[in-house]
Parts: C-alpha cells; sequence; structure tokens
C-alpha cells in the first residue's frame, strides 16, 4: 500500500499510479486506520467514479471491538499490567464488542455496572472495568476517533462508592513462621519481599547489576509505574543477599538452577508453606502490605513510605495509615509530658474522693 508520511507533516500520504493516472495526496489523518481505509476508498473513487467515504463516517462504523485492538497493541510493551488488561477487555467486549465507539452513553455504562454487581462480582471489579474503559477512550481521543463530546460523555459515569480495599497482613509470629516454613529457594524470595516491598514481578526480574551490596540500595529501572525507584537495604536483607551463591554466567538474583531462568511462579510451594503456618486468607502481595504496615506502625512516615512502594499518589498509600487500631491508640501517647502525667494524678484522686 502506497502510504508514507513526510518529515514535515504529521499526516499520511498516499502515493500511486492507476489507468495512466498519478496520484499524490494527503489523507489529511495522523491515524493508519484511517488513512488505509481513505486509501481504499480513493482508489475506489478513481476506477468506479464513486463517491469517497469521508473520514467521519469512517469513525462512525469504528466499534468498540476495533479500538479495544488498538489499545491492546498499544498497551504491549508500555504497560506491565498488559497481561492481567487483556483479560478486562475481553469482558468489556462481551458488553460492547460490536457497539460503535461515538454512539456511547452513561446509561451503557451504568447497565454494565449493575449486570456486574447482579451477578455477584465485588464493586472494585465493577470500577476496574469502567476505570479501564474510560483510560480507552481517553486513547481513542488522543488518536481522533472520538471528539471530546464523547470523552466528555464517557468520563460523566460514575465509580460506585462502597468499595473497600483488601488490606491483609502478618504479625510478627506470623512472618517467624511463614520463613521458617519455606522452602530454600523460596525463603529469600520472600525475606526480600518482607523487607523491601517490591512486586513479586520486580523481585523475579531482579538482577545482581541492580543489587549494589556496597552501598546497601536496590535500583529498579522497570517498575509498574515506568518510575525510577531505589530501596535501601537493611541488616535482615543485607545478610540474606551475601548468603546467596552467585554464578557469573547468571545474571538472576533468584533463579531456577535447572533452567537457569527466574522462576515463573512459586504459588504451589508458597500455598504450602502458608498451610504449614496455619496462615488463611493470604496472598503474595500481601507480603507488600505486610512490610508497608510494619514501617507505618513503627512510626514511618506516609511520605516515606510512599517512596519506598513507588506509589504516585499519596492516596494510595492512605490505605496503610489505619491498618492498627492500638497503633491509633499509641499515636496519642507522643502528647504526653511530666506536666499532663502529674494532673491526670491528681485528677484519679479526685475521682476516687467522690
Amino acid at each position: 500500500m502506497g502510504l508514507f508520511k513526510r518529515k514535515n507533516s504529521p499526516y499520511y500520504f498516499m502515493k500511486f499510479q492507476l489507468n495512466g493516472r498519478r496520484i499524490y495526496e494527503s489523507t489529511k489523518t495522523k491515524n493508519k486506520k484511517f488513512a488505509e481505509e481513505i486509501f481504499l476508498n480513493r482508489r475506489n473513487e478513481i476506477i468506479n467514479g464513486i463517491t469517497p467515504v469521508s473520514k467521519k463516517e469512517i469513525v462512525q462504523k469504528y466499534s468498540f471491538n476495533e479500538l479495544s485492538v488498538k489499545y491492546l497493541e498499544y498497551t504491549d510493551g508500555r504497560l506491565k499490567s498488559h497481561g492481567r488488561l487483556k483479560y478486562f477487555i475481553k469482558t468489556l467486549n462481551d458488553y460492547f464488542s460490536e457497539k460503535i465507539i461515538t454512539k456511547f452513553s452513561v446509561l451503557d455504562i451504568e447497565n454494565m455496572q449493575s449486570d456486574i454487581m447482579k451477578k455477584g462480582y465485588s464493586i472494585s471489579y465493577a470500577n476496574r472495568l469502567t476505570a479501564i474503559l474510560k483510560r480507552t477512550f481517553t486513547k481513542a481521543a488522543d488518536w481522533e476517533l472520538v471528539d471530546d463530546n464523547i470523552l466528555k460523555t464517557i468520563r460523566k459515569a460514575k465509580l460506585l462508592k462502597g468499595e473497600t480495599y483488601r488490606l491483609r497482613y502478618l504479625a510478627d509470629d506470623e512472618i517467624d513462621m511463614l520463613i521458617s516454613n519455606c522452602d530454600s529457594y523460596l525463603k529469600p524470595v520472600v525475606i526480600t519481599a518482607l523487607n523491601t516491598g517490591m512486586r513479586k514481578s520486580e523481585i523475579l526480574q531482579l538482577t545482581w547489576d541492580r543489587v549494589d551490596l556496597k552501598n546497601r540500595i536496590i535500583l529498579l529501572d522497570k517498575t509498574k509505574n515506568g518510575d525510577r525507584r531505589e530501596i535501601p537495604m537493611n541488616d535482615t536483607l543485607l545478610d540474606m543477599l551475601f548468603g546467596i551463591i552467585r554464578r557469573i554466567d547468571v545474571p538472576y538474583v533468584f533463579y531456577n538452577p535447572e533452567t537457569l531462568k527466574p522462576y515463573d511462579n512459586f504459588k504451589r510451594s508458597f500455598g504450602t508453606a502458608l498451610r504449614k503456618s496455619h496462615i488463611t486468607d493470604f496472598h503474595f502481595h500481601d507480603l507488600r502490605h505486610t512490610f508497608a504496615s510494619r514501617l507505618i506502625m513503627k512510626g514511618v512516615d506516609l511520605t516515606t513510605v510512599k517512596e519506598l512502594l513507588g506509589h504516585k499518589d499519596i492516596k494510595m498509600t492512605l490505605r496503610y495509615s489505619h491498618l492498627s487500631q492500638a497503633h491509633v491508640k499509641n499515636a496519642v501517647k507522643v502528647l504526653d509530658n511530666d506536666r499532663c502525667k502529674i494532673v491526670a494524678v491528681d485528677y484519679e484522686e479526685e475521682i476516687e474522693k467522690l
């Protein structure tokens, strides 16, 4: 197909020769799919004398399924969550596959939310689908597939209220029990998660060139948010890493000795360790919650915890501020001083006299 871009123009141009006639024209669009259809319509016009289809008419025939395919192509290699995103997109296509993207309404989205709830799924699941749908249309606007009015309509759809965030973390005795019941290869992985708050994917892909034992820093370049993150090492983590036998021909810190590649998963082994430890309702990602909650309960401020976890928004970190009621009650003790204690004692004595 004779489509190309010029250095001085953002638009696609078409160049072809038909029936002795040389065509060199701008498609007047930055979108390759539009350009391809305009190109075919232009050829059709010349051959049969048919009036070409306009860009507006092409957009009005664009289905959500076509948009979702384009969106997944865009996220592949850009988003760490691309693999999980495919499953959410599949669900959205169950509702909107053939729907024309310029025909979407708030009611369409609210009907989807209602149906999700009737099927017994959680509010958070319905909200995740809604958020992904909104992000998809944001990109559609960037690609000139929808105008601002459609985007504004999509953004009017509200997330459902009442969403609860799952926060499960381990007590100190549970941590000791879990570590003692882990297989030899799993134990250093769990210790790393508990002392860094790193995500499972970050741990599995960790290489020795990212580990600075001298300066006690782990440097993460590839994170979920795409931001660079530095994680300091405590003595527990440092001692554990010094104890790992390192192979020169293997760049990974944690790897399968049979394949010399990172572990794909260790769900079964981790589940066995949990059962032996009598720990229920717990997932590997909850080790990250445990890391954060322990810091908060030991007095580390939220901003520091935010930086260590790599959160972009402090709202994500605020969920940890109320993990322990005992911690909240102990917080007011910082206001105690000798003067207050004397007053408190006198007050108690007066009460006893009554």
